[in-house]
């Protein structure tokens, strides 16, 4: 039972929080702007052992994607890269399956992969967006890192979708 008094009087002291609504006119302003990160321009990478461009079979691409991209992940291991704790992208840490048709492309072990078509794949809503629309797209290009280079995969998917005009 002496708890219980001692609870209520801790309780007592306890801050005081206000319940006076806040506007944002009453909030501090920033005086200094958040720090813009400038991405240095890198050259680009000398060609590895694979190729960075090409052709993909349409109906192969529909067969890859038809499996999902649980399936194609099964084929590399990867992690996130990270810059202090900004992510960037995913990075090469091996490729799993030699028979797969990643290997006969220019990737290399360190290799972070930063858009696909132009769009980033951060987040698994990003993945499954990008992954559907390569149903219809006419070519898979993939923004790259190679240490301080930076090179981009461009394949043709082969045949072309064209666009219906109304």
């Amino acid at each position: 039972m002496r708890a219980l008094p001692l609870a209520i009087a801790l309780a007592a002291c306890a801050p005081k929080v206000s319940t006076a609504p806040t506007f944002d006119e009453d909030l501090p302003r920033e005086t200094a702007a958040a720090p813009v990160v400038v991405e240095k321009p890198r050259p680009v990478a000398p060609p590895g052992k694979g190729a960075r461009t090409g052709t993909i079979p349409r109906d192969r691409l529909v067969q890859i994607l038809n499996a999902g991209p649980g399936m194609f992940l099964r084929q590399v291991e990867i992690a996130p890269k990270l810059e202090g704790e900004r992510f960037v992208g995913w990075q090469l840490v091996q490729l799993v399956d030699q028979a797969s048709p990643l290997y006969d492309v220019d990737l290399v072990v360190g290799d972070v992969l930063l858009a696909l078509n132009g769009n980033p794949i951060s987040r698994p809503d990003q993945l499954q967006t990008v992954w559907d629309s390569l149903r219809t797209a006419n070519e898979v290009t993939a923004k790259m890192w190679r240490g301080d280079t930076q090179l981009t995969l461009a394949f043709a998917i082969e045949p072309k979708i064209d666009a219906k005009t109304p």
